[in-house]
């Protein structure tokens, strides 16, 4: 029995001289392990910097840095805290050491965590590392046109709904909307893009204008441009290749092709027309009926010109004629009407006429 006792405070005066040592290497050592502190959270401090200057220079070129360099510059900053709060326990305690009030085994256990926390700062600065560091901020599609005084009448009501009942039919595939020049295609097609994108039809929705001399290429870049697509392909049945496969990915996108004026061929651009793409329609705009029947275009709405009544309002607004009226400037409201009339119903001659006539109004104004 006396034995076992023995042996048993062997060991314990053995723990206890070997914690003892410990503690006393670390008490010699304590201020080369305050000194790595230091030079460590210099580093750090220095990486972090630099990162941080990165990605304020990602965020200047329209790039959008990558989640893992957000994390890093986090945690960076939430250890160099930590690193603070205990230089200032440091001092605290180095202040009451000189006054005799610091007991050893309360430096061993700040030295212990200065050791911690030096490790911690040089494993954080080895992964300061990051690719890729940022991504390009995807472009805005249909939600980079602005509203600005689009207005609503009965027929764009109408042509508006129609579009949004054909974007919704499974069935439809390419959807062709014909009406006179100026009568409000572009703007409408716009309009009801944005909305289908709120309505949650598309995840994207794609604009490019056609023409009456149509540029392929430059179609495929436009479109290539808004998917966030990127072509290497030098020719122009390697980019319709490659448009092909992004469009085929199972998500939803509209193709705007705004004033097509004869039939176009929709595979050379990379748009498939078997009309099986899930959710992938074509949407198209032509001054001309038989465009959409060269199109084989499975609906086909009419954009009907504005009622006198609509033409009048829109005139009126856009040449500030009620504030005419209320001014003591001469005015003939039957002259007036006789320009609006000369408009057609055209509603982009209704407001390039209007503001012409409002600035002239001004000039007269502003030499009285």
């Amino acid at each position: 029995m006396t034995e076992i006792i023995v042996s048993i405070a062997a060991k314990v005066s053995e723990h206890l001289v070997n914690l003892t040592i410990r503690q006393g290497q670390y008490l010699f050592r304590v201020n080369k392990i305050m000194k790595k502190l230091e030079t460590e959270k210099k580093a750090l401090t220095s990486t972090h910097d630099h990162v941080q200057k990165r990605a304020e220079e990602a965020n200047h070129k329209a790039e959008n840095v990558n989640y893992v360099v957000s994390s890093w510059l986090n945690d960076v900053m939430e250890l160099i805290k930590e690193v603070e709060q205990l230089e200032q326990e440091i001092m605290l305690h180095s202040s009451s050491c000189l006054r005799g009030k610091f007991p050893t085994r309360s430096r061993y256990i700040l030295c212990k965590q200065m050791e911690k926390k030096t490790e911690a700062m040089m494993q954080l600065n080895k992964k300061c590392h990051f690719e890729p560091f940022s991504f390009p901020v995807p472009i805005p599609d249909i939600e980079h046109f602005s509203s600005g005084n689009f207005e609503y009448f009965k027929s764009t009501r109408l042509a508006a709904d129609q579009l949004l009942e054909a974007l919704k039919d499974d069935s439809s595939y390419i959807i062709g909307l014909y009406g006179m020049g100026g009568s409000g295609k572009t703007t409408l097609v716009k309009e009801v893009g944005k909305k289908a994108k709120e309505l949650k039809l598309f995840d994207h929705v794609v604009f490019t204008t056609v023409s009456q001399s149509p540029n392929v290429m430059k179609i495929q870049d436009e479109i290539a441009d808004l998917l966030g697509l990127k072509l290497d392909e030098k020719s122009e049945a390697g980019k319709a290749r490659r448009i092909s496969v992004r469009l085929q990915s199972g998500e939803r996108i509209l193709i705007i092709l705004d004033d097509v004026w004869t039939k176009l061929n929709l595979e050379d651009i990379g748009i498939p027309v078997d009309g099986n793409l899930k959710g992938c329609k074509v949407l198209l705009t032509t001054r001309r009926h038989d465009v959409c029947s060269l199109m084989d275009c499975l609906k086909r709405i009419p954009l009907d010109l504005l009622s006198e009544e609509e033409a009048w309002s829109l005139f009126r607004k856009h040449a500030g004629i009620d504030a005419v009226l209320s001014s003591n400037l001469p005015n003939n409201m039957q002259l007036q009407r006789e320009v609006c009339k000369e408009c057609k119903g055209l509603p982009i001659a209704c407001v390039t006429v209007g503001t012409s006539l409002k600035e002239n109004q001004m000039e007269l104004m502003s030499g009285r």
